[in-house]
């Protein structure tokens, strides 16, 4: 049965394994048996892995990203998240929508099923 999956990354992106396995994990949940819809969400320290400056090959990102977008998977990073880190939506990455708290909030309380790295 298909259902609604929210991946959220709340962890800093560099000294750890949690962007680059929620995103795997994602891709997964993605292309599963069932193709589950799956929205990520940046959000605490997690947006900055959402930047367009971060090195996704550094972060092991690219091969995650593509397959997750090929699943109709999308990304997007929480705007509250961000204010408290100072980093502006000209700073996000092309393929990430910002959204407001209360549209992640949202996204998060209407999901079937939440993973959180």
């Amino acid at each position: 049965m298909k259902q609604d999956v929210v991946v959220l990354l709340a962890r800093a992106p560099y000294g750890r394994v949690h962007v680059p396995e929620g995103l795997r994990a994602a891709r997964g949940v993605a292309a599963g048996f069932d193709r589950h819809d799956v929205t990520v969400i940046f959000t605490g320290d997690g947006v900055y892995a959402a930047r367009a400056a971060v090195d996704r090959d550094a972060l092991n990102m690219p091969g995650h990203i593509a397959d997750l977008r090929a699943e109709d998977g999308r990304m997007v990073v929480d705007a509250a998240a961000m204010a408290e880190r100072g980093i502006e939506s000209e700073e996000i990455a092309d393929d990430v929508a910002v959204h407001t708290g209360e549209a992640v909030a949202e996204l998060i309380r209407d999901a079937d099923r939440t993973l959180d790295f």
